[in-house]
């Protein structure tokens, strides 16, 4: 018997959220609700230019994390978009409050949950990069997909650097594991800027562990990844897209 999920879930704040859930076949077979579990929530890009949590890019993702990964895959609509309630925050302060309410109630509905992965594609790696490393025994990981680092000052209503410091924070955890994949033809973000961007970001994680190598910089007992995919637009499309799938696989392989 599959493990039941709703269509619309409510939250303990009230608030309705859309949602979509795909799980291993493993564990539909099984029906065992007590083995250890992985749950990936996916957050969709900005819903006022249609994002929702049918991206194509994170479509992608689903299959490979399901069979390979073996997780539970969740994926949502943000507040205000199509079935869920609410409206969106000009500075998505909010959607991550949302986030880790949505996470809290996914965990206690699946039980035993060994591992969680936030994957954030877009604007929606911004509240992605929000939330905080959840307690032990559980195993965080934090997945950023074409980072807005471009326009994130606009799309947070000029809280650019709150998010900044946030992500610095995070990256300073000592339980951290943190992937950020971006493409060298990313048409919101110039490469510059996001090499100016990691230059920040790896001074932060120095600062944590006392080493950096410039592609595997790890806090104390986390990591750290940062992945430049030569050809990949914001938009993931063709092997670029393979090779962004490919490197989440390898990367929760070795959280």
């Amino acid at each position: 018997m599959p493990i039941p999920f709703p269509d619309v879930v409510e939250l303990p704040s009230g608030l309705k959220l859309e949602t979509l859930f795909t799980a291993p076949t493993e564990t539909l077979s099984s029906g065992s609700s007590g083995l250890s579990k992985k749950l990936a929530v996916c957050l969709h890009p900005w819903s006022r230019l249609g994002g929702n949590m049918h991206d194509p890019v994170l479509a992608s993702i689903v299959r490979p994390l399901v069979q390979e990964g073996h997780f539970h895959v969740l994926r949502y609509n943000s507040r205000g978009v199509r079935r869920s309630s609410g409206w969106a925050s000009f500075t998505g302060f909010q959607e991550a409050e949302d986030l880790k309410e949505f996470v809290n109630y996914a965990i206690e509905a699946l039980g035993s949950v060994k591992e969680v992965a936030i994957i954030g594609y877009s604007n929606g790696s911004l509240p992605a990069s929000l939330h905080p490393v959840l307690p032990e025994p559980i195993r965080t990981s934090h997945i950023l997909i074409s980072y807005p680092v471009g326009p994130r000052a606009f799309l947070t209503l000029f809280n650019s650097g709150v998010y900044q410091c946030r992500l610095q924070e995070l990256l300073q955890q000592p339980r951290a594991h943190i992937l950020l994949q971006y493409g060298d033809q990313d048409e919101f973000t110039g490469i510059t800027s996001y090499e100016r961007w990691l230059e920040q970001l790896n001074s932060a994680a120095q600062t944590a562990s006392g080493s950096l190598d410039g592609v595997l910089g790890p806090p104390i007992g986390g990591a750290f990844r940062q992945v430049r995919v030569n050809g990949a637009s914001h938009f993931w499309s063709g092997s670029a897209g393979r090779k962004m799938v490919q490197e989440i696989i390898s990367f929760l392989r070795e959280a």
